[in-house]
């Protein structure tokens, strides 16, 4: 039997490479993946973001489903969403925000990074 890993998209392109620097890299045989999106206010846009990424592990026969879930705190959601999942892992992007604007907005990948009670990888997109 194979992990269960978390992969949080948010249609931004640090996401997306994320996802894909999973499978290149971390993805095993037998491994589940949950696609997680934290919707802020339209659920149904987070729908229609997801589909990319739920077409190409069908494509890929990935056993997968999708967790799009309604809230204004990403990194909270994804922490809960994890844990209902029993996830070995989660794997989202990182914006690279400077230490002055995570300090006013803050990031949800450090929330994760520092409320999860799996391994988390954050994946840089190269700039």
């Amino acid at each position: 039997m194979g992990r269960v890993d978390v992969i949080a998209v948010d249609g931004s392109p640090q996401a997306h490479y994320a996802f894909n620097w999973y499978l290149d890299n971390l993805y095993r045989e037998g491994d589940t993946v949950v696609i997680v999106h934290v919707a802020e206010y339209n659920i149904h846009i987070g729908l229609l973001l997801t589909d990319e990424y739920m077409h190409i592990l069908r494509n890929k026969h990935i056993p997968a489903h999708l967790l799009v879930l309604q809230g204004d705190k990403p990194g909270e959601e994804i922490r809960k969403a994890a844990v209902k999942e029993n996830a070995s892992l989660i794997i989202l992007g990182t914006r690279g925000l400077g230490k002055m604007k995570r300090t006013l907005i803050g990031s949800v990948s450090e929330y994760v990074l520092h409320h999860s009670t799996c391994p988390v990888t954050v994946v840089r997109h190269p700039e």
